[in-house]
C-alpha cells in the first residue's frame, strides 16, 4: 500500500488505516520490569530475591519481576509485580529506572524486553515479605563486590551465576556498578540508612560497592566525603567505645540527577 496515507488525510484516518493494514506487519516482543531491592539490615547491604515456583527456571533465585499489563504505567508495574510477589509495598520516590535490556533469547519462552529498577527501601520502612503468586519463597541475600567479583550470599549459602534465573545476575552487576559510579556525587545508596549513623557505618556501605574505599582509613575517608557527611555533635556506643555520629544532607539521595554527568 503506498505510504501517501501517512501525511494525507486526519490523523483518525491514518490511525484507522495503520491499524487494520500496518501494525501485524512488525513483531512485538513483551515487555517485563525487573527490580533490584536494597535494604541496610544488621549493618549489611541485602538484596531481595525470590524462588521462582514455576518454569522456567523453577526453584531458582531471581529477582522479583513479571509482564507489564497493556497500557500499564511502568513504575506502577514495578510496584504491583513486587507486592504481588513478595508482599513488599515499594515508594514510588525511592524507585528509579536503572537499564533496558533486550538480548535475543534472554527468555527461553519468547522475546522480551525489560526494565530493570533500582528501589530502595528505607531504613526504618520495616515490612514483612511473604511470597505469593509466582514466587515460592523470598529471601533477603548478603549482597557485595568482593576482589571485583559479584559476592551474594544466603546465609551460609554462597550463591554463582547459574543459581539465578534468566540474566539476573547481570543485573545485579549492573545495580552495583551504576551505584559505585555514583558515590562520589550522587550517592542515592543512602535512601537505605538512618539519616545518622557512625562514619564507621558509611565507610562500610560505601565499601560494599566500591573496595578502594575500605583500604583508606577513616581519616582519608573522612577527607574525601567532606562534602558529604557531617559531625553531629552526638555519640553512640559501639561494641569496643562510643564513636560520633554524622549525617548527610538528603538532597544527596534524591534520584533526580544532575543532567551534565554520566550515570
Amino acid at each position: 500500500m503506498s505510504k501517501t496515507f501517512e501525511n494525507s488525510g486526519s490523523e483518525k484516518d491514518f490511525l484507522k488505516i495503520y491499524s487494520n493494514e500496518e501494525l501485524d506487519k512488525y513483531a512485538k516482543p513483551s515487555v517485563t520490569v525487573d527490580s533490584v531491592i536494597f535494604r541496610y539490615f544488621e549493618e549489611r547491604v541485602q538484596t531481595l530475591l525470590i524462588k521462582r515456583k514455576n518454569h522456567p527456571y523453577m526453584g531458582k533465585y531471581a529477582l522479583s519481576s513479571g509482564f507489564v499489563q497493556e497500557q500499564e504505567d511502568l513504575n506502577t508495574a514495578v510496584c504491583r509485580e513486587v507486592r504481588e510477589e513478595t508482599s513488599v509495598q515499594l515508594n514510588t520516590d525511592h524507585i528509579e529506572q536503572l537499564v533496558t535490556v533486550g538480548t535475543p533469547y534472554r527468555d527461553p519462552r519468547m522475546w522480551t524486553i525489560t526494565i530493570a529498577y533500582l528501589c530502595f527501601m528505607a531504613f526504618n520502612d520495616i515490612q514483612m515479605d511473604k511470597a505469593a503468586d509466582d514466587a515460592a519463597s523470598t529471601h533477603w541475600l548478603d549482597i557485595a563486590m568482593v576482589n571485583g567479583k559479584l559476592q551474594l550470599t544466603d546465609g551460609d549459602k554462597t550463591l554463582y551465576h547459574d543459581d539465578l534465573a534468566f540474566d539476573h545476575w547481570e543485573i545485579l552487576l549492573i545495580a552495583m556498578e551504576r551505584i559505585k559510579g555514583r558515590l562520589e556525587y550522587c550517592p542515592t545508596i543512602l535512601n537505605i540508612m538512618p539519616e545518622e549513623n557512625t562514619l564507621t557505618a558509611y565507610h562500610q556501605l560505601f565499601g560494599t560497592f566500591n573496595e578502594t574505599y575500605l583500604k583508606m582509613d577513616s581519616t582519608n575517608f573522612l577527607r574525601r566525603f567532606k562534602h558529604l557527611f557531617q559531625k553531629t555533635g552526638r555519640q553512640v556506643a559501639t561494641r569496643t567505645k562510643k564513636a560520633a555520629t554524622y549525617t548527610y544532607p538528603v538532597s544527596y539521595t534524591h534520584l533526580t540527577l544532575p543532567t551534565n554527568r554520566e550515570v
